[in-house]
């Protein structure tokens, strides 16, 4: 394991059962709120997966994952993806939490050992999306987003639901990244894997 990663595995003990160790890696971090949204994305995308035949356990798998690295302080995030070499985008030096994604993808590697292509690809862009994603891609990005418990009245993400288990994937995933669009001027960042899937997705009949 890369030497940056060792102060985020000390008093980690892992085990067989990957549910059991995220769940005791974010309580050894103290990070309740996170693991409660983390429990939450991977029933949910055990759900989804299952809705569009795709393998349930890859699908839980990947959204156990997803957010590990939100243990790593923003301030150290940059940092951290540097010591382990990962691909950093310009865009990505401008807001540095949006490396998250990347960064989980990695210390799931590290740390958990995991070597499917699938479920490391997904963590991967599981806040962006990417273009020519794949359906593990699909089900983690949207799984994560109608997971989201947001204060105040946000009918699009009722409306991704709905499309969702309509089994209108694409359409669901739209309403998500063109309501991102629509509010570009008002963002730090809107990541070009992001603007780049939108595109792709608009010309899908």
């Amino acid at each position: 394991m890369n030497s940056v990663l060792e102060p985020y595995v000390q008093g980690l003990k892992i085990s067989e059962d990957l549910e059991t160790d995220i769940k005791s890696f974010f309580l050894v971090h103290d990070d309740i709120e996170t693991l409660d949204h983390t429990l939450k994305v991977a029933n949910e995308a055990e759900r989804v997966a299952k809705l569009y035949g795709l393998h349930p356990g890859k699908a839980k798998q990947a959204g156990l994952l997803h957010d590990i690295s939100n243990v790593v302080p923003v301030s150290d995030m940059m940092h951290v993806a540097e010591e382990l070499s990962l691909d950093i985008l310009e865009e990505e030096h401008l807001y540095p939490q949006i490396i998250h994604q990347k960064l989980s993808k990695a210390m799931a590697a590290e740390i958990f050992n995991i070597r499917d292509r699938e479920v490391l690809e997904a963590i991967e862009c599981h806040t962006t999306l990417k273009p020519q994603s794949g359906m593990l891609d699909k089900v983690l990005f949207i799984s994560d987003k109608i997971s989201w418990e947001l204060p105040g009245e946000h009918s699009y993400l009722l409306d991704i639901r709905d499309k969702v288990n309509d089994r209108k994937l694409i359409e669901g995933i739209l309403i998500y990244l063109n309501h991102v669009w629509e509010q570009r001027d008002q963002l730090k960042l809107v990541h070009p894997w992001l603007i780049s899937a939108r595109e792709e997705l608009l010309l899908v009949p």
